[in-house]
């Protein structure tokens, strides 16, 4: 509808200004700014068909409602062109039949799972549905989901009755919308069917054992115990014996380390909830914090305290965390990572406390990673043996980082705070946070903002598709015990809801 060499790019964002499509650049708080008072004024008028913002650069936004058959605002489709090349026609054209067409079919793709609007109309009666032509598929009752078929017909682009002998259930709803009287198929958004829950029976809590150091790091089996939705790791001879085994000694460090670990009042640990941006996926996830007073000497006795202290929990309060998949991550220093038998010491204590290693990963700085490059790639190799999982913390696109990325056992990226806390202001930021959460969406693993601070900052998040965030606008640290009555943090729709 618009001259192309003036287009710059065309959008599609969902009812809370996410980011679903984009055609070419990126979309910075600027233009996410633009989103969020279009979805305003076009959601509180809901007659309006198109809604007009200039911006200060001379370009001009075009943002066109997405509207569920109840007229409720399922998105928006954001035009940015250059005000120069649209005429005063601009909007008539805009508002055009075929244009009208799009948002219908963009209706269907936008429908909510959480969402079912009455079946009656406003007069208390169900509308008639269009009759079908031969040969087509039946239109959909209110009562009834869209069929594959009819979701086909509808967002086919080029159906034409002389390409297809009938009607299709689109061409319908275009006529209905410039005839009034003409009978109108109604489009019912289906809610979509809960999924099933996972079993949360708590099983019996398996004694604590020190880190063992003699753990072979060779890929385990694997069995299922009742009541728990993750493999446990096991050893051959576990498959073929009941008796306990009894584990080799550890070091003095470690040992001393366990020995204290269940009732050291020098040590607390806390959590903080990974606060999901994004719909989809069970996994609850959770940054182990631990605080030491004093403060250790050793740091990788400190690591192996707090590492025992979190298993001697996971395995005495199963019902807490098990009944759906939980994550939880520890936070490695240096002197760990330089210890090339942690990891084995680590599967042992994982299959001393009857643990999935899916359960646990690992943070590494950023910083770490590049100035002790082998010791790094060494750790990330094993926890891919051994099955534990890596987060790569304060994340800011260092080149030297970037061959990490490759491993099967990454599954996180954490930006570096100072990117995400001045990306609203600095260019050279933003690009690398929208760089980071595309690379992270290429690389199928997920990325978390850090210490998110202003609704601002984390509507824009949002919007550029960022998975999880922490920071002091969504919840502070909880100690361990209330993980099992903290509701699943979901991000901005929590913080708006509380505010």
């Amino acid at each position: 509808m618009l001259p192309a060499r003036r287009l710059h790019s065309v959008s599609i964002c969902d009812h809370q200004g996410n980011v679903l499509w984009l055609s070419e650049g990126a979309l910075g708080p600027d233009e996410h700014s633009v989103v969020v008072e279009a979805l305003g004024a076009l959601r509180t008028e809901t007659s309006l068909q198109c809604h007009e913002m200039a911006l200060e650069d001379g370009r001009l936004a075009l943002s066109l409602p997405v509207r569920a058959p109840n007229a409720v605002l399922l998105g928006i489709a954001m035009v940015l062109a250059d005000g120069k090349s649209l005429g005063d026609d601009a909007l008539e054209r805009m508002s055009a039949a075929p244009v009208r067409a799009v948002m219908l079919r963009l209706a269907v793709l936008l429908k909510p799972s959480d969402m079912r609007p009455p079946s009656a109309d406003s007069t208390g009666e169900r509308a008639a549905p269009a009759p079908a032509a031969a040969g087509s598929a039946p239109a959909p009752t209110p009562d009834e989901p869209i069929s594959p078929v009819q979701v086909n017909e509808i967002l086919e682009f080029e159906l034409t009755p002389e390409d297809t002998g009938h009607v299709p259930v689109l061409r319908a709803l275009a006529e209905s919308a410039s005839t009034p009287d003409a009978e109108m198929v109604r489009l019912e958004f289906i809610a979509e069917a809960p999924g099933v829950p996972t079993a949360g029976a708590a099983a019996a809590a398996v004694p604590a054992a020190p880190l063992a150091p003699e753990a072979s790091l060779s890929p385990p089996a694997r069995r299922v115990h009742a009541g728990s939705s993750a493999p446990v790791v096991t050893s051959p001879k576990d498959l073929s014996s009941e008796e306990p085994r009894s584990a080799p000694a550890a070091p003095a460090a470690v040992a001393n380390s366990a020995s204290s670990a269940a009732g050291d009042p020098n040590l607390l640990i806390e959590v903080v909830p990974f606060a999901k941006l994004r719909a989809g996926g069970q996994t609850r996830r959770f940054q182990i914090l631990a605080r030491m007073l004093p403060a250790a000497r050793d740091p990788a006795a400190q690591d192996a305290l707090v590492l025992q202290r979190l298993l001697n929990w996971l395995a005495t309060h199963r019902a807490a965390w098990n009944a759906q998949p939980t994550g939880f991550t520890v936070n490695l220093s240096i002197a760990t990572l330089e210890d090339e038998r942690f990891a084995q010491k680590v599967a042992a204590a994982l299959n001393s406390h009857g643990i999935a290693p899916e359960t646990l990963g690992f943070e590494i700085a950023e910083p770490l990673c590049t100035q002790y490059r082998a010791q790094v790639e060494r750790f990330i190799a094993q926890c891919e043996q051994v099955g534990a999982w890596v987060v790569i913390d304060d994340f800011s696109f260092d080149s030297q980082v970037l061959p990490l990325l490759r491993s099967k056992s990454l599954r996180l990226l954490k930006i570096d705070p100072k990117l995400t806390s001045t990306a609203l202001k600095n260019k050279l930021s933003q690009a690398l946070v929208v760089a980071t959460v595309q690379a992270a969406r290429v690389l199928g693993v997920h990325c978390a903002a850090q210490k998110v601070d202003s609704q601002a900052s984390l509507q824009w998040l949002t919007a550029i598709g960022c998975d999880f965030a922490q920071g002091a606008v969504l919840g502070r640290a909880q100690s361990l015990d209330s993980i099992a009555t903290l509701p699943e943090s979901t991000g901005l729709t929590d913080h708006l809801r509380s505010t």
